[in-house]
């Protein structure tokens, strides 16, 4: 049986072939694709921005108890956000 080649030394032969430069092509405005889209969103998730914090371990577990029992941990981050905003006087949109 033949040992499987190293990815190492795979990675360091293609990383010692010195790059050929490739001619520089200007394209066409109308050949110009769109970028393609960055990744999966879920509908629910449009438009919308993450926000996270560092929590200690019994922080964290904590809320995952919580969390079985009031809708998720995204249920119960937006309500506390809500709450806060309430506290400050501004509207609870989250």
């Amino acid at each position: 049986m033949n040992k499987r080649p190293s990815l190492a030394e795979s990675m360091r032969a293609v990383a010692d072939v010195p790059a050929t430069p490739q001619p520089v092509q200007t394209p066409k405005p109308e050949a110009v694709a769109p970028p393609p889209a960055k990744g999966f969103y879920a509908a629910t998730r449009v438009g919308k921005k993450k926000a996270t914090a560092s929590l200690s371990e019994k922080a964290h577990k904590q809320l995952k108890v919580l969390a079985i029992d009031h809708g998720g941990i995204e249920a119960l981050l937006t309500e506390a956000i809500n709450d806060l905003f309430r506290k400050y006087g501004k509207e609870p949109i989250a």
